[in-house]
This record gives structure tokens, sequence and C-alpha cells, in this order.
């Protein structure tokens, strides 16, 4: 076969993989990353969903404020590079409450949302991406 014969056939097949690799390769990627976001926000969050739990649990109502969890539930709020500080508040009826963390660190923002009665209206749950680690409601950002 001659030499420029084979030189186009390789190319073709490098092309034929480079694309193979790209089609899968970059939904792959994207899918860990987005795993590795969530993991890093569960992390980092978490420990405040369960002192809002045991705050209620322990005085029969939610906490006031986040400020009400430190120090005896949390050493401080925490904070992430992955998202804006946690937005709390307490149901009108003062029986439940919902801690929102937003993040921009998919290329679709996210709403990270954990509701102590984790009772969400048949729209949110039309809109709803995922559910993760059965705490959060994980839903995309209208902004």
């Amino acid at each position: 076969m001659p030499r420029r014969k084979t030189i186009r056939i390789v190319a073709i097949v490098l092309c034929l993989l480079g694309g193979a690799v790209g089609v899968v390769g970059v939904p792959v990627y994207q899918r860990i990353r987005a795993f590795s976001v969530e993991d890093a926000i569960h992390g980092t969050f978490f420990p405040v969903t369960a002192a809002l739990y045991r705050y209620q649990a322990e005085h029969g109502s939610p906490a006031d404020s986040l400020a009400a969890l430190v120090p005896e539930y949390l050493n401080a709020i925490p904070s992430s590079t992955l998202a804006d500080p946690p937005h709390y508040k307490v149901s009108p009826d003062t029986k439940s409450w919902e801690l929102l963390i937003y993040s921009r660190a998919l290329a679709q923002p996210r709403n990270y949302i954990c509701r102590s009665t984790q009772v969400f209206t048949p729209e949110e749950r039309r809109r709803l991406l995922i559910q993760y680690h059965s705490v959060w409601a994980v839903f995309a950002s209208a902004d």
C-alpha cells in the first residue's frame, strides 16, 4: 500500500477515534464533575442540616436563624467556593424550615434544597433533577 494512502487511513481512523472519545468522554467527564461538585456541597453543608434537625428535635421548633446553631450545634456556619452562603428560612407556621444552597459551579446553576419536611409540590417534583443523599433536592436554577 502506498505510503500516502496509509497516512490517510491512519488519519481517518484517528479522527474517528477522537470523535468517539469526544462523544463518550465529554458526557462522562461532565457527570463525574457534577457528582464531585454535589458531593463537595453535601459534605460542606450536611452538618448544617444535621444541626437543624437536632435543634428542632431538642427545642420542638426550628431555629430562628443559622446563627442560633453556633456554637452548640456547629462551630461555625460553613462556606464553600462552590456555592453561595446558605439561605435559611422558617415556614410561616414556624413548624418547618428550608435550607437553600445556590451554586454556579456547573454549567447550569443549581439550587440544592433541604426541607425539614422533605415535602415538595407536584411542580417542584416535575422540575427535580435529582434527590441527593436523601437530603438534597436539586433543581436547575432559572438564572
